[in-house]
């Protein structure tokens, strides 16, 4: 069962063992953008061509906001549909949308402790579904905080999984709207993980 198998964030938690609950998790760490990054991401949040579908919204949208932010975060990679099987019989397998984490002395990827999953469809209930299973996948793998980022690439929406309790901030970011405010939220989240 791949990440995107699983049903729903409750058969996850189940299966897992783990607390869910909301809570008011983000904060805001402030981070100059170049103002040519913001432009270009600007003009395509406002392009509707940028939504026709799943690759077009992570290539002309999530990989942008994400990449600009990572330059700022070495040793911090951002990882790309990467192989993360951690254990086949407990469905925790498969190719992770973006996956942040520093490369081994080896060139591979350490143990990502943060995951970001495009909401499929707007799919919210699915995307947090994958992102729990992820969160979980690194857990195991030894990550001791996991942080999960779920987008549409207008919204924006934070988790966390820390000691088996699952943390979703009910709060949506939209980029349209407030796009800074996501580049800041985005740096504190990688200013943790940096840091861990």
């Amino acid at each position: 069962m791949p990440y995107g198998q699983f049903e729903s964030v409750e058969q996850v938690a189940s299966l897992f063992n783990i607390v869910v609950k909301d809570a008011s998790i983000i904060q805001s760490r402030s981070i100059d953008i170049s103002e040519f990054d913001v432009n270009h991401i600007t003009q395509k949040l406002y392009d509707s061509l940028s939504f026709r579908n799943e690759a077009t919204i992570c290539n002309k949208i999530i990989t942008p906001i994400l990449n600009a932010i990572a330059e700022q975060h070495t040793p911090l990679n951002v990882w790309i549909e990467e192989p993360f099987n951690v254990d086949k019989d407990k469905g925790l397998v498969g190719e992770p949308d973006y996956l942040i984490a520093p490369a081994t002395e080896h060139g591979g990827m350490a143990v990502p402790p943060l995951c970001v999953i495009e909401a499929k469809k707007q799919d919210w209930d699915a995307g947090w579904t994958q992102a729990l299973a992820e969160m979980v996948a690194a857990s195991l793998k030894g990550a001791q905080r996991c942080y999960s980022v779920v987008t549409t690439g207008k919204i924006w929406q934070f988790g966390t999984l820390d000691t088996g309790i699952f943390l979703k901030d009910p709060n949506q970011i939209s980029a349209t709207r407030e796009l800074q405010v996501v580049f800041d939220t985005l740096n504190w989240i990688f200013s943790e993980v940096e840091h861990a």
